[in-house]
């Protein structure tokens, strides 16, 4: 990835809600990914997830997936990958959480915990950038899941055991695109056996959202799945978390594949031929 960060820019944008090159990282991933990797085939040679808190590449290597290539819009969220990949190689568990908690309340990244360990082992493009960028955030924490209903924190946590196994599989940072979901596809090479692209589609309008999926599905083995996570509609700060069938969202046809309609508002498709 050869982007160079502009921290003046990123700080006129900080605050925004719109989905753009800054926009803040969650600092943990809203959903119990136990459950959505539990459709990943069996045996994945690639996968193709969003970075967003960098806890999806990461459930992917602790669930098999060999290779895993990673997508944003937003750079910060390669940053907090990245930074959660370094920490498998230096941290405990228990540091890991007390570095994430920093990451979230310390306005200056120099008052992070183990930071100073961590700067060694990622991109010093990266820590330039985050140094530059104290006092105007650019981590948030997730949005409680259990807010949805079916989740609690510590279903979501890594667990020590699944830190450790963590510590062993992944050794190098995570393949990174940077890009929107609209111009994905343009940056592929080759297939994929599993595509988790979470929460995205609840953010392209209806009438659009077939034309970001089609290119996607020329990267799929035959076998391989996508994976399409939905957050629901909001309403009056209560979140309708009710599943969303696959074809109320994709009106095509998919001669070639199968639609599975799964519990927690997740839907599956899988290329049969």
């Amino acid at each position: 990835m050869d982007f160079v960060p502009d921290s003046d820019f990123a700080k006129l944008f900080w605050s925004s809600d719109d989905f753009h090159t800054y926009t803040r990282a969650y600092i943990n991933t809203n959903e119990n990914l136990h459950i959505s990797m539990k459709y990943m085939p069996k045996r994945c040679g690639r996968a193709l997830v969003v970075a967003a808190s960098g806890d999806h590449p990461l459930f992917c290597s602790l669930y098999g997936a060999e290779h895993v290539d990673t997508f944003d819009v937003s750079y910060n969220a390669k940053c907090l990958m990245d930074i959660k990949v370094a920490a498998l190689g230096c941290l405990d568990r228990e540091q890991y959480s007390d570095l994430l908690e920093d990451l979230y309340s310390k306005n200056n990244i120099c008052d992070v915990r183990y930071i100073q360990e961590i700067s060694k082992r990622i991109p010093q493009q990266q820590y330039k950038y985050l140094c530059e960028m104290k006092y105007y955030p650019v981590f948030q924490r997730g949005i409680t899941a259990d807010i949805f209903g079916y989740d609690d924190f510590d279903g979501r946590a890594l667990t020590v055991s699944e830190y450790e196994k963590l510590r062993e599989i992944v050794k190098e940072p995570y393949n990174f695109i940077l890009t929107n979901i609209d111009d994905l596809s343009a940056h592929l090479t080759g297939k994929y056996d599993f595509m988790h692209l979470s929460n995205i589609f609840d953010y392209v309008p209806k009438q659009n959202r077939f034309d970001v999926l089609e290119p996607l599905l020329n990267h799929v083995n035959v076998g391989g799945r996508i994976l399409i996570q939905h957050m629901g509609k909001r309403r009056r700060n209560v979140w309708n978390v009710s599943p969303i069938p696959i074809k109320t969202i994709f009106s095509d046809v998919f001669w070639d594949w199968r639609f599975k309609r799964c519990k927690n508002r997740i839907s599956v498709l899988q290329k049969v031929r």
